[in-house]
């Protein structure tokens, strides 16, 4: 079988729907099929070292309008034969290609988020209307997506997953080292990075490491200088994709500490625990809670709580039999729900499904 992806970004950039779309990729291509992706090269972006084996069409990118890259070379270059076509949503290029192709081409959509700006609903709406079916990762995206009202009956509710074997090399951490935490994440408002500083204050032997960049860093820095942290946190900044289960490798345990639904998945706590690290997040009420199981393969605290966000770096910081029994838990569960080959597997027979009934 022929798959399209059409994708705003694609590996080496890394971010959750880039790791996504990359798994889906080079899951398919494992399991026998012909696979492009379509993606956007922005300015700066052309680090391709690495593994890859999906083959890769990249529109270059003049800058960007807002968050909309300006591409027009997109469209000529999503204009390729295929059995089926994958859009990822939201990037309105993807969307436009795909409408323009509409009645030629089967197509499936992945809902990885609504689209921010009204402006680009009426279209976004056009493309799900138009779906052969829209897959989301969660029940608890379906619920909270305002753009899959009135879609419902097409959404194929099919988990994101992960390339565990990545993983599997991540060494348990060094005995008698003081106990480190990690987050991996944009520093953006919904992270709840300052949430999570403000707990490190009461935690006063535990160590915290952040991969990432994003606007929030400044008034972060400024924040862990003013609590007087700043010595026990190391700012990473952005880290290259292949590169992280060395990051991985130096933590105790992995903490999301987000606190609105923009969180809608967090695929890092996935890899936190197939990396047998035990994980902390919040009850925000997405995927995340579908992901951890408290008590099982981590801990769950109230949304901006820093006093029961501190009582829980407490309690993995200082029970290592705690964190060896979570992240082994951690790692079944990942084996046994969110493995890259299952969410191919999945994806294949939707396709199948699609083509069949066109």
């Amino acid at each position: 079988m022929r798959i399209l992806h059409l994708a705003k970004y694609y590996w080496p950039r890394s971010g959750g729907m880039e790791r996504v779309v990359q798994s889906l990729a080079e899951g398919a291509a494992n399991l026998g099929h012909e696979v492009e992706v379509v993606a956007v090269q922005s300015v700066g972006k052309r680090r391709e070292a690495g593994r890859r084996r999906a083959s890769v069409t990249r529109a270059f990118s003049f800058g960007a309008l807002g968050s909309q890259e300006i591409a027009p070379g997109y469209i000529a270059a999503a204009w390729k034969r295929a059995d089926v076509i994958h859009v990822h949503h939201p990037h309105p290029l993807a969307d436009i290609a795909t409408i323009l192709r509409a009645g030629r081409t089967p197509f499936v959509v992945t809902q990885h988020a609504d689209a921010k700006r009204s402006i680009y609903h009426p279209i976004a709406r056009m493309v799900l209307a138009r779906a052969r079916a829209v897959v989301v990762p969660s029940r608890a995206h379906l619920a909270l997506s305002q753009e899959m009202r009135g879609f419902e009956t097409k959404a194929e509710i099919i988990p994101f997953g992960i390339d565990e074997s990545r993983w599997d090399i991540v060494p348990p951490t060094p005995p008698g080292a003081p106990p480190r935490a990690l987050f991996i994440g944009r520093l953006a408002p919904f992270k709840g990075v300052d949430i999570l500083l403000r707990a490190l204050e009461r935690v006063p032997d535990l160590r915290l490491d952040i991969v990432g960049s994003g606007p929030e860093g400044p008034r972060l820095r400024t924040l862990a200088q003013a609590l007087a942290v700043a010595d026990r946190v190391k700012w990473w900044g952005e880290y290259p994709d292949e590169d992280l289960p060395r990051r991985m490798a130096d933590a105790d345990f992995l903490v999301l500490p987000s606190v609105t639904i923009e969180e809608m998945f967090g695929l890092v706590v996935l890899e936190a625990m197939a990396a047998g690290r035990p994980v902390i997040t919040t009850a925000v009420p997405t995927a995340v809670r579908e992901v951890n199981a408290p008590g099982v393969t981590g801990l769950e605290v109230p949304l901006r709580d820093v006093g029961a966000l501190a009582q829980a770096l407490e309690t993995l910081s200082h029970d290592a039999a705690l964190r060896e029994r979570m992240g082994a838990a951690g790692r079944q569960r990942v084996n046994e729900r969110f493995t890259q080959a299952q969410m191919a597997e999945k994806h294949i027979a939707l396709y199948e499904r699609v083509c069949v009934q066109f």
